[in-house]
């Protein structure tokens, strides 16, 4: 078995692996942001126009193309594995199946969490 193999899109590692990313995502958005207004604290009157909301819309932008591609990649997979007449396409086509939809759940949370830094001041 290859060291890489949880890489494959039908890999059980993959069930985690969206959330995972979220997490990340969602302790270092507000990680930074604490240390950024800590630091370098926008003035409060650009309001949510800023830098600082800025530079964390587009790490939120980034990690949700990540979520989506990844979500593709495993959705793709997934229907190829069902098309094949194999006896293991079934767990992999479930593997594949609920791992996408955690991908998609992971992609709208990063949306959702990411939305706010257009509309509020990001340190007051």
């Amino acid at each position: 078995m290859s060291r890489r193999a949880w890489l494959q899109p039908c890999h059980p590692a993959q069930l985690v692996i969206g959330l995972t990313i979220w997490s990340i995502w969602f302790v270092a958005m507000y990680a930074g942001l604490s240390v950024a207004c800590q630091l370098a604290a926008p003035a409060e009157q650009q309001g949510p126009v800023n830098w600082l909301s800025a530079g964390l819309f587009l790490f939120t932008l980034l990690v949700l193309a990540l979520l989506l591609a990844l979500a593709w990649r495993t959705g793709r997979a997934c229907l190829q594995r069902r098309k094949s007449a194999d006896n293991a396409a079934g767990v992999n086509y479930f593997t594949g199946y609920v791992s996408s939809v955690l991908y998609l759940a992971a992609a709208v949370a990063t949306l959702a969490g990411g939305l706010p830094v257009l509309v509020f001041a990001p340190c007051s």
